[in-house]
């Protein structure tokens, strides 16, 4: 099934494509293909073969890193309007990410010969391109500084705001809350799951999030983001 501007106007809303050039944008909706992937189903491994990009449409999806000699391990999670996969089109090389399906996901897949093309004879898209790598970078960054931070309560606080408030335009996170764990949100903040339920349960009781199965829910942006950056 091939896109259309009927249910796919959530990438000229948010995220990485709504803020490209109108052309290059219908260029992504007329080229990509809507496919489907089911929950806990890999998009893509790293080491796999593969030049095309990826939009969310629909679902949550977790970024998964695999450093050497250790199993991969879950970095961050996305939501609508998100887009990823660019960086073989760059770099020449294979995938250096796991990306795998949290729930039941409907993607725009823009094939990676039109990508690869584009990226090579269309000076204008392949700056549109290289702005989804830098978009990739600034989340990296991200995760990386957040990981620095020496509190446990102020990490897995900031890693709630990247996931579960967005900023306006980067994605779209449902009323319900984003898709995530307590044993997802203690890997990615590097600490154990009774630490992650502590600090749930007194981000809980001051009324910054709501939690629910398998799901968190932000109710008081400011204050949490006051906590999670030192400002409180």
């Amino acid at each position: 099934m091939w896109g259309n501007d009927n249910n796919l106007s959530i990438f000229s809303e948010v995220g990485w494509l709504a803020k490209q050039p109108a052309e290059f944008r219908d260029e992504c909706l007329t080229q990509g293909r809507i496919t489907s992937v089911r929950r806990g189903e890999a998009i893509y491994r790293e080491g796999d073969e593969g030049l095309s990009i990826y939009g969310l449409q629909a679902g949550a999806v977790a970024v998964l890193i695999g450093p050497p000699r250790l199993a991969p391990r879950i970095v961050d999670i996305i939501g609508p309007g998100s887009w990823f996969g660019v960086g073989p089109v760059l770099t020449g090389r294979r995938r250096s990410l796991e990306v795998r399906a949290l729930s039941d996901c409907t993607l725009l897949m823009v094939p990676g010969p039109v990508v690869e093309h584009w990226s090579s004879f269309r000076p204008e898209y392949a700056r549109a391109i290289g702005a989804l790598a830098i978009i990739g970078h600034e989340v990296a960054s991200r995760v990386a500084a957040e990981l620095l931070i020496p509190s446990s309560s102020r990490r897995i606080a900031a890693i709630i705001m990247r996931i579960a408030a967005p900023e306006s335009g980067e994605a779209r996170v449902d009323a319900k809350g984003i898709l995530v764990t307590q044993a997802q949100l203690a890997e990615m903040a590097n600490v154990s799951r009774n630490v992650a339920n502590g600090v749930l349960c007194r981000l809980r009781d001051a009324g910054w999030i709501e939690t629910s199965y398998g799901r968190v829910t932000v109710r008081d942006s400011a204050a949490l983001a006051a906590h999670a950056y030192g400002e409180d």
